[in-house]
């Protein structure tokens, strides 16, 4: 039995964690739950304020030559710098996650309606109550006729 205990972020019910099983990436979450997680994008803030100093410095050298430079003198200068910071770039991803939340939920017969609302506004669709779905017996292990009787050897 597993240490984990779960709450659903709709109800706040409690349940501890199934037998782990990971072969659906789930580990213990109990049958019927769902897991929400929700992970965005940003740029890293150390890659943006390493692409400001890198800016910063090639003005700064450039306003130390006549305003009508030779837009090689620029390309060089640009080089030059962004040389500087090649080894720092390639240890400093781009972007970072900003957020990476997770929650649960219930599969409570009281919340499905709640549940549908949030997967309709997500464009998923609907599920039937839990208790439904708990009940049904995918067909495939519902036809046992490919099983072998008693005494019979299987292919």
């Amino acid at each position: 039995m597993s240490q984990f205990e779960y709450e659903c972020a709709i109800t706040g019910a409690l349940e501890r964690g199934s037998q782990s099983d990971d072969s659906d990436k789930l580990d213990d979450l109990p049958v019927g739950w769902t897991k929400i997680t929700i992970a965005r994008r940003q740029y890293n803030p150390k890659w943006v304020l390493i692409q400001q100093t890198k800016d910063s410095m090639v003005e700064g050298l450039l306003a130390q030559f006549p305003a009508d430079i030779s837009e090689i003198h620029r390309y060089s200068v640009t080089l030059q710098i962004e040389a500087q910071f090649h080894s720092l770039e390639q240890a400093t991803p781009m972007y970072a996650r900003d957020v990476d939340d997770t929650v649960y939920i219930s599969d409570a017969g009281e919340i499905a309606d709640t549940i549908n609302e949030i997967r309709d506004t997500l464009g998923l669709e609907a599920i039937g109550d839990a208790e439904d779905d708990a009940d049904e017996v995918p067909e495939d292990a519902a036809d046992e006729s490919h099983l072998p009787h008693d005494g019979e050897v299987g292919d």
